[in-house]
Formats: C-alpha cells, sequence, structure tokens
C-alpha cells in the first residue's frame, strides 16, 4: 500500500561520510522525505536529535565514541520523539532483539534493497514497523529449550485465524493484503493482530515477526 507522506524530515548516523552520502542521494529521490541533519557518531547524534527533531533517525550500530544500540537508548530515555531504524552492515540476532526491546521500529541490513529502505521509512513513520527479510531471516536460530517451550504454549493460544495473521505478518505483508489473502476484512484483521501481540506478549510487528522467526519458521 502507497502512503501520502509530506514533509518527512530525516537524520542520518553512520561514520562512514560515503554511505551517509549515498543514503541521502536514494531518500531524496522521494520528493516528500528531506535530510536534515548528518551525524557520524552516538553521541554528536544524541545532541542533533535535540536541536532537530528529525521524524525518522536513521542509525548505524558500530560508531566511534557511542555505538547506535545505547545512543538509541539514551535518546529514549531523554524523551526524543523520533522513531527510529537501524541500518547495519552486521547481521547479528542480539543486536536485532536489542534494538527492538529498546525502541527501534525498522531494522534493515546495509546489502537490502533501496527500496526496501524507501517503505521501511513509510511503514515507520505512519506508526508501523518494519523488519527485512534478510534481517529477519537470521532470528530463525534456534532458542533453547526451557524459552521454546514457554513459546509454543503462547502459540498454542493463537486460534487457527490468528495463526494465518502472524504467519502473513511475518512475511511481511501490510494489512490490507492480508486481509485480501484470507479473504476478511482489513478491520478484522486488525482485531487479530490485536489479539496477537496480547497472547504473544509482544508491543508490535518487529516483535511479532522476531517470535514468528523464533519459533514458526525455524
Amino acid at each position: 500500500m502507497i502512503v501520502t507522506l509530506f514533509n518527512v524530515k530525516i537524520m542520518l548516523v553512520d561514520d562512514h561520510t560515503l554511505i551517509r552520502k549515498g543514503l541521502k542521494l536514494i531518500i531524496e529521490e522521494v520528493k516528500e522525505f528531506k535530510v536534515v541533519g548528518e551525524s557520524s557518531d552516538g553521541e554528536d547524534a544524541i545532541r542533533k536529535a535535540r536541536l532537530i527533531n528529525p521524524d525518522i533517525v536513521i542509525m548505524d550500530i558500530n560508531m566511534p565514541k557511542l555505538n547506535g544500540l545505547e545512543a538509541l537508548k539514551r535518546m529514549k530515555e531523554l524523551g526524543i520523539q523520533s522513531k527510529f531504524i537501524i541500518l547495519t552492515a552486521y547481521p547479528e540476532r542480539a543486536n536485532i532483539i536489542t534494538a527492538t526491546k529498546i525502541g527501534a521500529k525498522g531494522y534493515l541490513l546495509k546489502d537490502t534493497n533501496p527500496a526496501n529502505l524507501i517503505k521501511a521509512i513509510r511503514e515507520v513513520y505512519t506508526g508501523r514497523s518494519y523488519i527485512d527479510s534478510s534481517a529477519a531471516s537470521i532470528l530463525s536460530n534456534s532458542t533453547n529449550k526451557t524459552e521454546e517451550s514457554s513459546e509454543m504454549g503462547k502459540i498454542k493460544l493463537l486460534s487457527k485465524r490468528e495463526y494465518e495473521v502472524l504467519v502473513l505478518l511475518s512475511e511481511g505483508f501490510n494489512n490490507k493484503s492480508i486481509g485480501e489473502k484470507l479473504f476478511i476484512s482489513e478491520k478484522t484483521v486488525k482485531n487479530h493482530i490485536t489479539q496477537i501481540y496480547k497472547k504473544l506478549e509482544v508491543k508490535d510487528r518487529v516483535q511479532a515477526t522476531i517470535f514468528a522467526y523464533d519459533n514458526i519458521f525455524r
């Protein structure tokens, strides 16, 4: 679904100048998107985010002075209202889980298609979450047996329809597409997702996707 956006302010945080410049070129191909600030480390990113108040912060993890995860945590503690997308070259499962737990609403690897970055910005700006397929596949690593038993118990709480919605949600389909595939209304999809979040004890689509890749797609 194409979402119409206007004047989305974006800040880029990465310690490689070429990466920032390349991202800026890609992002500003969309006329509604504007890069309003850049930082090369976490400490500077915090200062600039407080001054600029961007709508979206796209941030690397491995940076000097303060890494992206710690910077994200501090920004959240300071009450900065920006929405955060992590963009990293390192496919580490622990980082994905940590980032989503402390407030990242998007997670992509740097080898992703530029179209996925634009999609992530649209999704996150409009209040949804986004994790690209490369990052999601990393989450398929096995959990320990105690965690597995507990999580499988949660899956059993889902109805057949809720299970189907969870699978499609985790494959990246939006509510409208899920409804079309299951021949149900978008409102019904939203109701199912609310129940899925409650039963799985997750907060959003990213956490639901992590849960699904840990317990369904392994």
